[in-house]
């Protein structure tokens, strides 16, 4: 009986070997340009300035989503290294979902989201563990974020996607049913952060409106929202001077969550290399400091804490930082 010889592995046409799974099904997960459509969407659409620059945030978010499924995290890195400093964290933000939906598919094994937070990845932390929230809110796996290699303080970031994500997604609608919900408990008090930063897209950065929304909830949650609010406010832009100093006239005692939250941006915006112009406006005016001292709060108050990755240290670490503006007046 005569045997086939098998054609030795370097003679294999590359045409012919199946593409590795997480990108077979990654080119399934693309994102159509619609959901950055703030009209479609249903968005208040009647501040056309403020529209078109948070429209752009949220298509840098779609881009870097749709670069990542399609790519390696070498080559997502690449192409991502060329999107304008000022976009490029919201970039960062769409890998980082689209990696943790492909790696959380894998059982971790692809660690993508780790190779994602390691090299240039490293100066956008903030953003890709925020990124990894949008995928964890579409995912029925409760031991998801043990799988993806997150920082152990960072990691609660994802709570704030999580929100983030039901108030992009979901709309008015979902904002209302986070309004009826029962009385949160601490990592719910993180998606309301959330929830809180995506009001400033829904409402196209309008401060009266996000002021009456975030009235309508209970006195326990507002705090929280402010935060986000502020963060989203200082990060992404969108408002002016005057609107600026409405938000924080309409923040009132929750002024040092506001203050927080633009504390964070500070950081984030500092610890990438660029700092826009509308964040060196914004933080002045929600915190009553400029963006290094501000970004230099987050940095002490994280010197404060008991370093044991808890939620409890990371909501600390968000009250430290609020003590600090308070005191800075």
């Amino acid at each position: 009986m005569s045997v086939r010889p098998s054609a030795p592995p370097s003679s294999r046409s590359a045409t012919t070997r199946r593409p590795p799974a997480a990108f077979r099904w990654g080119h399934r997960l693309q994102l159509g340009a619609g959901l950055a459509d703030f009209a479609a969407r249903g968005f208040h659409c009647a501040r056309p300035a403020s529209r078109e620059t948070l429209e752009r945030h949220a298509r840098a978010f779609l881009d870097g989503f749709n670069t990542a499924v399609r790519s390696a995290p070498s080559t997502t890195h690449e192409e991502l290294g060329r999107v304008h400093a000022t976009e490029r964290g919201f970039a960062y933000e769409g890998a980082g979902m689209a990696y943790a939906l492909l790696d959380t598919a894998l059982l971790g094994r692809g660690r993508r989201t780790t190779a994602l937070l390691e090299g240039p990845g490293r100066a956008y932390p903030h953003l890709v563990h925020v990124g990894v929230g949008w995928a964890l809110a579409r995912l029925r796996h409760p031991g998801a974020r043990g799988l993806l290699g997150l920082d152990p303080l960072h990691q609660w970031l994802t709570l704030d996607g999580h929100g983030f994500s039901h108030g992009f997604f979901g709309g008015r609608a979902a904002v209302a049913r986070y309004a009826r919900g029962a009385t949160p408990g601490r990592a719910a008090a993180v998606r309301h952060q959330g929830l809180g930063r995506s009001l400033w897209f829904l409402e196209a950065a309008d401060p009266d409106r996000i002021a009456r929304t975030v009235g309508a909830f209970p006195e326990d949650r507002r705090g929280h929202l402010w935060s986000g609010v502020g963060l989203a406010a200082c990060y992404a832009g969108g408002a002016d001077d005057e609107e600026l100093d409405r938000l924080r006239a309409h923040a009132g005692p929750y002024g040092p969550d506001l203050a927080q939250g633009a504390a964070f941006a500070a950081e984030a915006r500092r610890h990438a290399g660029h700092v826009p112009e509308h964040t060196r406006r914004a933080v002045p005016r929600l915190t009553g400091a400029d963006v290094d001292t501000a970004a230099d709060w987050t940095v002490a108050a994280h010197g404060e804490l008991l370093g044991d990755g808890s939620l409890d240290d990371y909501l600390l670490w968000r009250a430290l930082i609020a003590r600090r503006a308070l005191a800075a007046g």
